[in-house]
């Protein structure tokens, strides 16, 4: 009986691990019933070793199971699932790609979870909108979601009192719809979104988002025009006044345009990351922005050919 559970049940150890069972005879599908009602698993080596070989990387905090990491969660079953679920300590889950709308309703409602990442999940809009059964969910990241997300379920969390940042990268069918999404989410705070089919219409939605402080923008992921960041785009971040961080990726910017950034009042932060302006221009712009730590990095390689494609070649000197 112990061996089929233990099968079934990679993650026992997590949970059964330091609780003594109340009588050595005690079935154990009911020790486990009893025992999962506990709040915390103590993450001890052989916890954690249980973990490992199931794939999981494990994130403890005093001797407290907060966190699992699955990069590789294709053999993951819905017996698996599960058992997650059952871990209320878990205040962070990651998953490689894999991850799917069947998967996210089991885990759905996990009282303690504050971060959820996914790369390569195969989420819909619909079966993200359970992403709003997380009470306590204050940070969600999606790197490459697949074709059938376009960002549109994310209106759900906007009913999350304490959701306050939100970051997607690399995919085209994130776009103005998706952007429009986030728009409603009012209390967010941090936003980073690159490499995805947007525009610069989806931008002007994020007008809406009063409380936004720090704001990561990079450039469309279609190596072809228009461009997601530019000058245009610039002018209209210039009116986002909360804001008191912001990064540019990949894009050909000017001075004139940057420099509209001295109407943020509360700007401390501006990172300038593969963008193409002269670099006797970024000297001009820290006299402009007096008050903004300014970093800037020239162009990569393959962030130049983006650049090229986007906007033309550079143009010649005087």
């Amino acid at each position: 009986m112990e061996r089929d559970l233990r099968a079934r049940w990679p993650f026992l150890p997590l949970i059964q691990h330091n609780w003594v069972l109340p009588c050595p005879s005690l079935p154990l599908a009911l020790a486990l019933a009893l025992l999962i009602t506990q709040r915390a698993a103590a993450a001890d080596p052989a916890s954690v070793e249980a973990a490992k070989i199931h794939g999981a990387e494990i994130i403890e905090t005093k001797n407290v199971l907060t966190g699992l990491n699955f990069k590789e969660p294709k053999n993951l079953t819905p017996e698996d699932y599960h058992q997650i679920r059952r871990l209320e300590s878990l205040k962070s889950l990651s998953f490689g790609a894999g991850l799917d709308d069947a998967a996210l309703k089991i885990l759905a409602g996990m009282p303690s979870l504050e971060s959820f990442t996914t790369n390569g999940a195969t989420l819909s809009d619909e079966g993200a909108a359970a992403l709003a059964l997380f009470p306590s969910l204050r940070n969600l990241t999606f790197f490459h979601p697949g074709k059938a997300f376009q960002g549109t379920g994310l209106s759900a969390l906007a009913a999350l009192p304490n959701f306050e940042s939100f970051s997607v990268g690399g995919s085209t069918t994130f776009s103005d719809p998706g952007m429009t999404a986030v728009a409603g989410l009012p209390h967010l705070k941090a936003l980073r979104v690159w490499h995805t089919g947007g525009t610069i219409e989806g931008v002007k939605t994020w007008r809406a988002l009063k409380e936004l402080k720090s704001l990561l923008l990079g450039q469309s992921l279609p190596m072809k025009p228009p461009a997601l960041l530019d000058d245009n785009t610039v002018a209209v971040l210039a009116e986002f006044s909360s804001l008191e961080s912001l990064t540019l990726q990949e894009a050909r910017l000017s001075l004139a345009a940057l420099a509209r950034l001295k109407q943020l009042p509360n700007l401390k932060r501006l990172t300038l990351d593969n963008i193409d302006i002269p670099e006797s221009d970024i000297a001009l712009l820290k006299q402009e922005l007096p008050n903004a730590v300014i970093q800037w990095t020239a162009p990569s390689e393959g962030a130049q050919r983006r650049i090229v494609a986007l906007f033309g070649p550079a143009p010649s000197g005087p």
